[in-house]
């Protein structure tokens, strides 16, 4: 099925950011940026001071499941997720929720999904 026929893979597509109220996330994983690519690619981005550590992975979406992988390191992941009313991304894993804005100040990356299978 390509990302187009999936109306939750639609909503996700483009640039997410950690939400700068979430400092219990801030905390937890860092200052994280999610870019959901068209071929099904998630770049998967922590910003430090001076450098970033980045993660190619590939994404699907089951319901309100986002299913991703990383083709490195074969393994499927599951979080739960939600857009809100009010257009935030909020992902639970594992009891614990994390919550993203839209980052459309940055395009979306050119890079390619590692796999799309």
């Amino acid at each position: 099925m390509s990302i187009l026929e999936n109306d939750e893979n639609r909503l996700l597509l483009g640039k997410w950011r950690t939400d700068p109220d979430d400092q219990e996330t801030i905390a937890e994983y860092g200052d994280v940026s999610l870019d959901f690519l068209l071929n099904g690619g998630l770049i998967y981005t922590v910003h430090t001071e001076g450098k970033r550590q980045i993660m190619l992975l590939n994404f699907r979406v089951e319901g309100d499941v986002l299913v991703t992988d990383q083709p490195s390191d074969p393994h499927e992941e599951r979080t739960k997720f939600e857009l809100t009313p009010d257009g935030k991304l909020v992902l639970r894993y594992e009891h614990r929720s994390s919550t993203y804005i839209r980052d459309d100040k940055i395009s979306s990356s050119p890079f390619p999904a590692a796999s799309t299978n």
